[in-house]
């Protein structure tokens, strides 16, 4: 399970939106220089992020929160945004070759793979747009007080 912390902005028919802090770990990352991820974060601005998630606990606003999305559920929705155009780009690249055709030919029918991969990643986005299993859900709610009190030895 993928968890991130935030906060609650509000709640609606079993949904609460949750605004997390983007934070990023390349402070301490050896590779941080060679890193895309590392240049996006920091021309970034826009740290924070929003989003609905599923509550089943009836959270109040305001209340700090643990929400998480199976790791699966990010797999498979990383395979049809990312892996099928590209899968699309590569076999419109291929395909030409099977038959001989020329360079020109490959660069314009990989331009449509990767089109078409994009409209089925895009249609497939849509039909999932419902299904509750894309959803991240409410884990636990943070108490914001501690439960436990310090010892103190004197002597």
């Amino acid at each position: 399970m993928i968890e991130e912390t935030g906060r609650v902005l509000s709640i609606e028919d079993g949904f609460a939106d949750v605004e997390t802090i983007r934070t990023s770990s390349c402070t301490s990352c050896r590779a941080r220089h060679g890193c895309g991820h590392h240049a996006i974060a920091q021309v970034s601005s826009a740290n924070r992020m929003r989003m609905r998630a599923i509550d089943p606990f009836s959270v109040e606003v305001g209340q700090k929160v643990v929400i998480g999305i199976p790791e699966d559920t990010l797999l498979q929705a990383s395979v049809w945004m990312y892996m099928i155009p590209l899968l699309g780009l590569v076999g419109g690249a291929v395909l030409p070759s099977l038959w001989g055709g020329g360079s020109g030919i490959a660069v314009i029918i990989s331009i449509i793979g990767f089109a078409g991969g994009l409209l089925l990643a895009r249609n497939k986005s849509k039909q999932e747009m419902n299904n509750l299993d894309y959803y991240p859900k409410i884990l636990r709610i943070e108490t914001t007080q501690d439960s436990q009190r310090p010892l103190v030895f004197t002597s």
